[in-house]
């Protein structure tokens, strides 16, 4: 028999790494993987399923991808019906006697997927029954079985699962553990508080083999990579040990970190980057959805990781039972003036099997009823508030997460009491003109930025300035926006002659020194502004912006 494991992944670049671990588990079987999108045309990808003739067709479910999941496996049964077909993933753990009741769905697994999928599979080759056989759900007759799993994968026997793959284009994910310490009430992982460890063998082993298959970005999917400081350590020094520039992104608890862990990252700054779930700073919020309220400890960690020159993303969540508009702009500047690299705003998702979705009654919370269930409105936070937000989230992703607007975005936030006031604002500008649900190209967003600017009585020339530095640090594309097009100024003789001035050049851009003329006048571009931004001179200022592969540097030059 021929079994097909199927992940319909969000983006091509994206990789699915609970198919591969079935995959190598399972073996000698005869399984194949297939990877698409979601955003594929479905009847292609029902093609692709069936001109590979298999037996067994098993699906990987999650939130983004199970309405096109569920078409197909109703339009395999329609074509072929004697395939067997199986889901299994966090999106139908908890919903399988809904999902049984119809007939184009054979089985479901629930939970870990590598053992109980392996036993399935042992027992459809051989046409054994499921009687015997726990965590799975299948129809029998007329009833549907439900046998919540015992027992649990030792990930020390999941084989490495990027076997003669390239996987230098694609974002690569692994697991060093699972289960989490934690019992958020609007989280799956804490439906699963047994926290298991691979050894520190097998991940060294692992970790060594991605480097040296060039992955350029490898994300450890441990539901909380500092949950053990001592293990975190280790990791981080393997890490160290490693050759080549794979970057390696965790997620980690903020209340856990302290200074044995921020001097571990020492040296190894650049490989390394840290997402962080704060959610909200609302004590009582905390509280309800079973989060520690040590808001002070958490808000510190997140300074540490900052302030130790590490790229920090910061989840926040609006929507969360007693949390108001108020609120979530208060827990917005707490994490703002930490001044992490990126901050998103999501929304609360009441999660199929989550303690939050069962007592979403509780808490009046209207959530939508297909995935991914977004909150619609709670009993302190009203849709219009909630559609707001998402429009702020939008502007905040668009302008600080993009990193482009930096000096823009400080200088405008002296114009404000708090950094939640001025996306406000950017919001109501950006409302009133009609602006959302448009597309916007980079330079459109600067000539908004600019208008916007402008509207708030803002001096013309000054927004200019710090509009032209940002745009020039940010892109070497000489196609200014339309804002800063006026600002064009021949640079004269002298200034031009200092990027051939070894001198000079050792002082301020020393990367250009070893530079040819053609490479300079490639990568080194030369603005005027009428402002010193960078300092406290009255007088105007040449900066020389050099651009090297991942990072730019400037200088400022005298007349």
């Amino acid at each position: 028999m021929k079994t097909l494991l199927v992940g319909l992944n969000a983006k091509y670049y994206h990789t699915n790494l609970a198919i591969r671990n079935i995959k190598w588990y399972c073996q000698p079987m005869e399984i194949d993987i297939l990877e698409m999108t979601i955003n594929d045309d479905t009847d292609y990808v029902l093609y692709e399923i069936l001109k590979k003739m298999p037996d067994v067709v098993g699906f990987s479910c999650y939130i983004w991808n199970i309405e096109k999941v569920l078409k197909l496996c109703e339009y395999i049964k329609k074509v072929r019906e004697e395939i067997i077909v199986v889901l299994g993933g966090p999106e139908v753990s908890y919903d399988a006697e809904n999902l049984l009741k119809a007939n184009y769905i054979d089985f479901v697994v629930l939970g870990e997927g590598e053992l109980a999928f392996k036993k399935l599979l042992e027992r459809i080759y051989n046409s054994r029954s499921m009687d015997d056989l726990d965590g799975i759900a299948y129809r029998k007759n007329e009833e549907i079985i439900v046998k919540i799993k015992t027992d649990y994968v030792n990930l020390d026997d999941i084989p490495f699962p990027y076997i003669d793959e390239e996987i230098s284009d694609r974002l690569v994910y692994y697991e060093t553990s699972r289960g989490c310490p934690f019992r958020c009430s609007y989280c799956l992982s804490s439906l699963d508080n047994r926290l298991r460890y691979a050894t520190i063998e097998k991940v060294k082993a692992d970790l060594r083999t991605l480097s040296k298959m060039g992955a350029k970005i490898v994300k450890l999917i441990d539901r909380s990579f500092d949950s053990n400081i001592k293990r975190a350590i280790e990791i981080l020094n393997i890490i160290r040990e490693l050759k080549g520039d794979t970057v390696f992104h965790c997620e980690v608890n903020p209340e856990l970190i302290n200074k044995e862990f921020i001097d571990s990252l020492k040296g190894i700054e650049d490989r390394i980057q840290f997402e962080v779930g704060i959610q909200t700073t609302n004590k009582s919020t905390l509280i309800k959805v079973s989060r520690n309220p040590d808001v002070e400890s958490a808000l510190n960690g997140i300074k540490l990781i900052v302030d130790a020159g590490i790229k920090v993303h910061v989840d926040l969540i609006a929507g969360l039972p007693g949390d108001s508009f108020k609120s979530v702009a208060n827990s917005f500047n707490d994490v703002y003036k930490l001044n992490p690299d990126e901050i998103q705003l999501g929304f609360l998702k009441l999660l199929k099997g989550t303690d939050l979705r069962k007592n979403a009654d509780k808490y009046f919370i209207e959530f939508r009823c297909d995935a991914p269930y977004e909150v619609l409105k709670t009993s302190t936070m009203s849709y219009y508030e909630l559609h707001e937000l998402k429009s702020i989230a939008f502007l905040v992703d668009k302008y600080y997460n993009s990193g482009r607007f930096n000096k823009t975005l400080n200088f405008l936030l002296s114009f404000y009491d708090e950094p939640f006031d001025l996306y406000k604002s950017m919001y109501d500008y950006w409302e009133s003109n009609n602006l959302f649900n448009r597309r916007h190209s980079l330079n459109d967003l600067f000539d908004i930025m600019y208008k916007f600017a402008v509207s708030k009585r803002i001096d013309s020339m000054l927004i200019k300035d710090y509009l032209r530095y940002d745009y020039m640090f940010s892109t070497n594309n000489k196609a200014y926006p339309n804002c800063l097009k006026d600002l064009h100024q021949k640079i004269p003789d002298n200034v031009k002659s200092l990027l051939h001035n070894d001198e000079w050049l050792q002082h301020n851009l020393p990367l250009a020194k070893n530079m040819s003329s053609a490479e300079k006048g490639k990568n080194i571009s030369i603005g005027f502004f009428k402002h010193d931004i960078l300092g406290e001179n009255d007088k105007g200022v040449y900066i020389a912006f050099l651009h090297c592969k991942d990072k730019t540097y400037c200088a400022k030059i005298y007349d």
